[in-house]
């Protein structure tokens, strides 16, 4: 199972970790990093996560290719054409073209959702729409071989589904038991309805805070 994951500077770590936690435990398994050039790449968090392979070096057909998101590094990416030009060959290559958060704002930019829908970060996922995709607000979306998973922490869930489906599902439940998956959210206010006005304000102050005015139409408007 030769799994290929986009890689870049100031991406989300925990997009990228939580799917790769769940999908490593595939029967042979395999993974690429990839990013313009081999080496440290640094994350949102201060963490660095290694590319393993320059965009050159990739599988050309890979069975997985897979992309997190992040703030305002996903938003500039949306502008990059050796990037997006990567991820369309590959993703029309793919056996599964997935994403987490705002990764699938990459799939969209690069082509790769148009009539599909596809899951994003709560804060942006209506702009999905911009690149012909169905937003759907669900924690994981399985539409044909696309695969999508909501904001960060749904990365998991992502995982674990697509583990489910490729390897099946009394696979997957050993899986999802020996990461001791069972969520119990300290504050009980991971999605928009269940949390308080002020609260929901405050975490749209600091996307709007982060993200670049109209990436996301400048991205459409190249891609039409």
């Amino acid at each position: 199972m030769k799994v290929l994951v986009l890689v870049y500077p100031g991406m989300t770590a925990q997009d990228m970790v939580g799917p790769i936690t769940a999908l490593s435990a595939l029967p042979g398994y395999e993974v690429q990093f990839a990013w313009k050039q081999a080496g440290p790449v640094p994350t949102d968090s201060g963490l660095s996560v290694m590319a393993t392979h320059a965009f050159a070096e990739t599988w050309s057909e890979p069975d997985i290719f897979f992309t997190g998101g992040g703030g305002k590094p996903t938003m500039d990416l949306l502008a990059d054409a050796d990037t997006l030009a990567f991820v369309a060959s590959r993703g029309a290559r793919a056996q599964w073209v997935t994403s987490v958060c705002t990764g699938s704002l990459i799939l969209g930019a690069a082509g790769l959702l148009q009539g599909y829908r596809a899951a994003c970060h709560w804060a942006v996922g209506d702009a999905l729409a911009a690149f012909g995709a169905i937003p759907a607000h669900e924690r994981v979306v399985i539409d044909r071989n696309r695969a999508t998973g909501g904001g960060v922490t749904a990365g998991l869930d992502f995982g674990l589904t697509l583990v489910g489906l490729l390897a099946g599902e009394p696979f997957a439940r050993v899986v999802e038991l020996m990461l001791e998956y069972a969520p119990a959210p300290p504050h009980g206010c991971g999605r928009p309805d269940l949390a308080d006005p002020a609260t929901v304000e405050a975490a749209l102050s600091y996307f709007a805070q982060s993200s670049p005015g109209d990436a996301i139409g400048q991205a459409a408007a190249r891609l039409a």
